[in-house]
């Protein structure tokens, strides 16, 4: 019986190279949780899922070292000693998957291309505060597992982080060597210089992996089941605690039930080592709309307006046309001898005759020999967050508080930074874009800031605005609704601003930024004989309808707004207040003179327009996100359509950012803060800053009164009633009777 022919050595090679092209095409299309992206469906997603699942990145090596043996096999046989070769390439792709591990266990890998096409699970540490943290296998699953998860036996806790690299490092070398039969002294000549820049990255590593401990006394931010264990010595405590602390608080309290003690003030950088931003394709394109005949009409509108002017007598000639996403602007070149003031007059007579809803003269452009006639667009665009949030990450200049404005008419984008402004007041009639641009403002921060760089304190008296941003790790407490709440809140951040400047007094320090950036010497801090953050976190409070909170108590609130206006940007504490009534008890004057920047949407009149701008214009906006932005330092309005932020990429963005850390809050709650102190037993003690002022007036004057308490400390009605409560709870004074006089009934 003959024997068999064997297959020949071209057809073996020709399956096996056909094999790991398939394979590789799978691997390079793997979008992890996306089956319909790959190339080969799902099929070609189940093997590149098993790939990843079991290698990690190192399964491109693999599949190369296949493809290498099936074309080796179609150019003359099979390679020597492919046995031993094969069990060479198995130790270092061992030993490279370990250092792969090691290295995401490290959050050293922020590559957002490369992480989507990991396998990643998500799990829940309770170390040191409960929160989800998102596990990249760089290195494959199963080598993972005996890195870290296995329970006392892992290599992690048998060999430390530096042993494991140092152990597989050299296994890896000396696969290396015997795979590609090198010798071992010109080798070790020729990596001489490589280990020396090795050692920083060791070292980086082994930092990186130290786990934060935390003082016995600290109290967690919120009950868990398995907190972590104290310190049994307080002198073992590492130079690193130093730099777990992002903000600071008061360091005394009137009450514990008024705010949580200093130690609940502080939270950990850790909870942020592996903190990723949220990534742009969260976010929704633009619609965009088709404009086929849009020069011809163009055209025709600049005809139509020369001949008007023409017709009331005007010659001019229509210069350079900018079309905006919803405004487009004509530049009138008038000869010389004609009054600007002649043009501004025709503004109804041009609007009739182009037959547009509103149209809005600028006599003349600053900086140009012309007219700008500024009328609605033909074919109105959506100007897209999205596309100007990837401008700006594209762009080489960084803001330290990016804040997505909108669109000129010239198509050119406004970013403003919060830190140059430095406060800002939002002012427009129901409908007209406010709450669009406020959520414009907070999604700019979520996208561009990590919680231990910028924190939020929002208010939001309507109860739903903002409501959907009351756990993500940025706020400093949820979102405040009540009146006494935001009082609160704003007294918080007065005295916040001021240990602030005591702390960059003390280390004789001009601002944040120095302070962020100084050199840190912790010993010469620690004489200073005050707690000192490693860093500050910027603060920015938003207020919206504002013109509620000041018909409650506008002399209690309008102070310590004041006060923060005038003093805060240094310490980086910023505010943005929005209202849809601009009247003059709203916006007064001292406000008006500490905020230099001003939005302004469309307003019913002049007189609104020139309480927020100072001039005329708002009125003439067309609503939807139109609006006039007042530069900080300059009185030329920059007319810009607002960008346009949907609530479906809204709530995708918070979902995000609430699966990679949870709430940290710095205080429980405003609004509950001034109800639990009224509710509670003082024990003859106000929890109003102004109580023992009051206690003191009227004891020495006899005279118990709301009024009475108004005039003398220059408060509101409803802060003097409630100090009038606290004295009668306190037996200090007698309850009211009618029209009489209260009665004074003890002095402690």
């Amino acid at each position: 019986m003959e024997n068999k022919k064997p297959l020949h050595p071209e057809i073996k090679g020709l399956f096996t190279l056909i094999g790991s092209t398939l394979f590789l095409l799978a691997l390079l299309s793997f979008v992890h949780g996306s089956p319909q992206s790959n190339w080969l469906g799902v099929v070609g997603y189940g093997i590149g899922m098993g790939m990843m699942w079991t290698f990690g990145l190192p399964a491109y090596l693999v599949i190369g070292y296949v493809g290498w043996i099936g074309w080796k096999m179609i150019m003359g046989g099979v390679p020597k000693l492919l046995r031993m070769k094969t069990v060479y390439f198995g130790i270092g792709i061992l030993s490279l998957s370990m250092l792969l591990n090691l290295l995401a266990e490290s959050g050293a890998l922020a590559n957002g291309f490369i992480q989507a096409r990991l396998f990643s699970e998500v799990y829940l540490s309770n170390y040191p505060f409960p929160h989800k943290v998102v596990r990249f296998n760089l290195g494959g699953v199963p080598l993972y597992y005996l890195l870290c998860d296995i329970p006392t036996f892992n290599l992690h806790h048998l060999l430390s982080p530096v042993g494991v690299v140092i152990t597989f490092f050299l296994t890896g070398m000396m696969s290396l060597i015997l795979f590609t039969n090198t010798r071992v002294i010109p080798l070790v000549k020729s990596i001489g210089t490589f280990m020396k820049s090795a050692g920083a990255f060791l070292v980086k590593v082994a930092n990186d992996l130290k786990p934060v401990r935390v003082k016995k006394e600290r109290i967690p931010l919120r009950k868990i089941p398995s907190p972590p264990p104290p310190i049994q010595n307080e002198e073992e405590e590492s130079e690193e605690e130093s730099e777990i602390k992002i903000s600071t608080h008061l360091e005394k309290q009137p009450t514990p039930g008024r705010v949580k003690k200093n130690m609940d003030t502080r939270t950990y950088a850790g909870a942020f080592k592996r903190y990723r931003l949220p990534p742009l394709n969260l976010l929704t394109n633009a619609k965009k709309v088709d404009k086929p005949t849009l020069k011809k009409d163009l055209e025709k509108q600049a005809q139509i307006l020369e001949e008007t002017l023409v017709s009331f007598g005007v010659e001019g000639k229509v210069g350079e046309i900018n079309c905006g996403p919803t405004i487009t602007s004509f530049e009138v070149l008038p000869p010389t001898g004609v009054k600007v003031q002649k043009i501004k007059v025709l503004e109804n007579d041009i609007a009739l005759n182009l037959q547009a809803k509103s149209i809005r003269i600028i006599a003349p452009i600053p900086g140009k020999a012309a007219v700008g006639v500024e009328i609605p667009s033909l074919y109105p665009q959506e100007v897209g967050f999205k596309e100007m949030l990837g401008e700006y990450q594209k762009g080489g200049k960084k803001l330290h508080i990016p804040i997505m404005m909108g669109q000129t008419v010239t198509g050119d984008n406004v970013i403003a930074d919060l830190t140059k402004m430095p406060h800002c007041i939002i002012a427009g009639a129901t409908g007209s874009g406010k709450s669009v641009c406020i959520n414009s403002i907070v999604m700019s921060i979520l996208m561009t800031a990590r919680p231990d760089e910028i924190r939020l304190l929002l208010v939001d008296p309507k109860k739903v605005e903002l409501s959907s941003y009351t756990n993500l790790p940025h706020m400093i407490a949820p979102v405040i609704t009540e009146a006494h709440g935001a009082y609160a809140a704003l007294n918080w951040l007065v005295k916040e601003m001021g240990l602030r400047y005591e702390i960059l007094k003390r280390l004789k320090l001009r601002n944040i930024h120095a302070f962020n950036n100084r050199k840190f010497n912790p010993e010469k801090e620690e004489e200073l004989e005050m707690e000192i953050p490693r860093k500050m976190p910027y603060l920015v409070a938003i207020i919206d309808e504002f013109a509620d909170l000041m018909m409650a108590s506008s002399s209690d609130l309008e102070t310590p707004i004041a006060r923060i206006a005038q003093m805060a940007r240094a310490v980086g504490i910023h505010l943005i207040l929005a209202t849809q009534r601009p009247s003059r008890e709203v916006i007064t004057g001292l406000i008006k003179a500490n905020f230099p920047s001003r939005i302004a949407f469309k307003v019913a009149s002049r007189v609104n327009s020139q309480i927020i701008l100072d001039e005329n214009g708002a009125e003439n906006l067309l609503g939807n996100g139109d609006l006039l932005f007042l530069p900080p330092g300059s009185h030329v309005l920059t007319r810009a359509q607002g960008v346009f932020v949907r609530d479906e990429d809204i709530n995708r963005v918070i979902d995000h950012i609430e699966m990679e850390a949870g709430p940290q809050y710095l205080i429980k709650s405003f609004d509950q803060m001034v109800q639990t102190d009224l509710l509670g037993d003082s024990g003859g003690e106000g929890k109003d800053d102004l109580y023992s002022q009051a206690y003191q007036i009227i004891t020495e004057t006899g005279t118990a009164s709301t009024t009475f308490l108004q005039r003398k400390l220059k408060i509101g009605y409803a802060r003097a009633a409630s100090l009038m409560d606290e004295l009668e709870a306190n037996g200090i004074i007698g309850s009211p009777d009618g029209s009489r006089r209260r009665v004074l009934l003890k002095k402690d």
